[in-house]
């Protein structure tokens, strides 16, 4: 597994402040890395104090870096972290919406709260954060840049994810009407459609069988699953001053998966004996 966030050290965004949020692992702590890495202020809102605790003492804990436990999905953790934010380090220019979770389940047989747990992770907590980052932006009068992480399955269904695809075609449809909304106060709003990416919370598709099998079946060049790294250069340059005219978009980081769309997860994960189908 490839969870690597090593980034080469600049002063772009010195003197800017950032929330990421699900910043403890994966894709949010690559761009949690190149934020830092870039000087800027960064704020955390991680669920999973464990999370927060390995990343930061992997990244530092210095005073440019504030490690927040707290859920998306909670009006009062959201905005204490926004508080938080501008409290220590004064306006906040960038919010990342990168929390996330998932999980297999068929419609017929999904339990309601495995629906109301990947749907308020990450629609909800899209929504709350991005309204306490407008509301902030609004009031500094400074502008400011969201990049909200969807997936390729915004627009490539498959079973057993319905929750999943659901939430994340939201997240990027939310993207185009925060963008439209937004923009009048200088605030661009975009999402990034990762494919399958080798980060735990993507470990069962990247790794053994499954993962060969992505390989085998859907065109990536080069052949390889995309890294956290890789999506967290995208997040930087969307959140850069290079980016300044790019706002409303939906950009797809997956080698070229979405040529041929993703197969069906559920039918890869039944092939391996992983999951089976009621009777």
């Amino acid at each position: 597994m490839n969870e690597d966030t090593s980034v080469e050290r600049t002063d772009a965004f010195r003197g800017r402040t950032a929330v990421v949020t699900g910043g403890g692992s994966g894709i949010g702590k690559a761009i949690t890395a190149s934020l830092l890495a870039a000087g800027a202020n960064v704020v955390v809102l991680e669920k999973s104090g464990a999370g927060l605790a390995a990343a930061s003492a992997e990244l530092g804990h210095d005073d440019r870096t504030i490690w927040h436990e707290g859920s998306v999905s909670v009006k009062a953790d959201v905005e204490a972290a926004f508080e938080l934010a501008r409290a220590t380090f004064g306006t906040v220019h960038h919010l990342v919406n990168n929390a996330g979770t998932a999980s297999l389940a068929l419609i017929e047989h999904c339990p309601e709260e495995e629906w109301d747990l990947i749907v308020d992770t990450l629609l909800k907590g899209t929504f709350l954060c991005t309204q306490a980052f407008a509301r902030q932006a609004i009031r500094a009068g400074e502008g400011g840049s969201i990049v909200n992480i969807s997936s390729l399955n915004a627009i490539a269904a498959t079973d057993g994810l319905g929750h999943y695809c659901a939430a994340k075609a939201g997240v990027m449809q939310f993207t185009k009407v925060s963008a439209g909304e937004l923009g009048r106060y200088g605030i661009r709003v975009n999402s990034i459609g990762p494919g399958t990416v080798d980060t735990p919370l993507g470990a069962g598709f990247t790794v053994g069988p499954i993962g060969q099998e992505f390989l085998d079946r859907t065109l990536i060049s080069p052949q390889r699953h995309q890294h956290a790294t890789d999506i967290a250069d995208i997040a930087m340059f969307l959140m850069s001053a290079q980016s300044a005219r790019i706002t409303g978009h939906f950009i797809p980081v997956d080698g070229g998966q979405h040529v041929r769309g993703l197969h069906s997860y559920w039918d890869v994960a039944e092939a391996q004996g992983l999951v089976s189908r009621p009777a």
